[in-house]
């Protein structure tokens, strides 16, 4: 058997379905594929998904397309590269609780914004605000990142970033009314998220075990999302973590999460280089993003070991 290493982004979601199915049905051990799962629940976020992936103590990490751009353009680059990713449409949004009268980013000047503290955020978040005539003078607060969804429910924040198919219907399952505001209805083309990372170098030296891992789960991805709600009631039998036990907290997400799954004909993973280039450009053009040499996106990304397998 062969160990591939994930390391999670989040706490165990339904964003994972595809890789949680598959493992479940014993897909991957067929494969000859023993599956670890690392959660940042284990030391709170002190290392990254991306961080555990350029210290080369996984095969693959999940993060956004920040993290990518971030890590090949830094003082020290790190050949961190995108080979699948999760979602094919921006689920994100940035939230505030209904009660707090705040019904447009223009009314975040002044607030105070639960940040992760990840590289380009605030800023993205703050170009929301001008792209809605504010000023965008926020107050970013950083606090640990799984405490931050706690933050803004108990109203110790006036807003932050995100999921919609996690939070979003977290909320709308324990009554708390949100005003979303997406990243495309206010001029900012925001990149693939999540991804499946993985690294350069490690790639040659494993790729046909990469290439059998996104063949079945491009597989266990098409069928959740084909089967959203079949598949959250296997998953809520099976995966052993507290918020799998909420069986209908996993079918609403799991409804919400499936147009999102698959690109429109019909395939898992694969990525377009005007979706990179566009949101690259942005960062570039706002000085966010400024490479030693020039950024080419298709650097960045990669299609291949995603091979005929991302559909059906």
């Amino acid at each position: 058997m062969e160990t591939i290493r994930i390391a999670l982004d989040w706490t165990p979601n339904t964003i994972h379905a595809g890789f949680f199915l598959a493992w479940h049905k014993g897909w991957y051990r067929e494969a000859g594929l023993e599956i670890a799962f690392i959660s940042p629940e284990t030391d709170n976020y002190q290392l990254t998904p991306a961080r555990r992936l350029s210290q080369r103590k996984v095969d693959f990490a999940i993060a956004p397309s920040e993290s990518v751009i971030s890590y090949n353009t830094s003082r020290r680059p790190a050949a961190i590269t995108a080979v699948a990713s999760i979602l094919q449409r921006d689920t994100s949004a940035i939230v505030c609780l209904s009660n707090s009268g705040i019904t447009r980013p223009a009314m975040l000047d002044g607030k105070t914004y639960a940040s992760y503290n990840a590289r380009y955020e605030d800023e993205i978040v703050r170009a929301m605000i001008l792209n809605d005539g504010g000023t965008g003078a926020f107050n970013p607060v950083a606090i640990s990142r799984l405490g931050i969804w706690d933050m803004l429910k108990k109203g110790e924040a006036d807003a932050t970033w995100v999921f919609m198919p996690w939070e979003g219907v977290e909320a709308q399952h324990n009554g708390i009314a949100l005003n979303a505001f997406r990243m495309e209805d206010f001029g900012i083309p925001y990149g693939y998220t999540p991804l499946l990372l993985a690294h350069l170098s490690a790639i040659p030296l494993r790729e046909a075990a990469y290439r059998s891992f996104l063949r079945i789960t491009a597989r266990a991805y098409t069928e959740a999302a084909a089967a959203p709600e079949e598949t959250a009631a296997f998953l809520s039998e099976r995966v052993g973590h507290p918020d799998f036990a909420r069986k209908d907290f996993i079918r609403d997400s799991m409804r919400e999460l499936a147009p999102a799954i698959l690109n429109e004909q019909g395939r898992w993973g694969e990525m377009q280089p005007k979706v990179w280039g566009r949101f690259i450009d942005w960062l570039v053009e706002r000085k966010l993003a400024v490479p030693r040499q020039p950024i080419e996106s298709w650097h960045l990304f990669t299609n291949k070991l995603l091979g005929e397998h991302s559909g059906n």
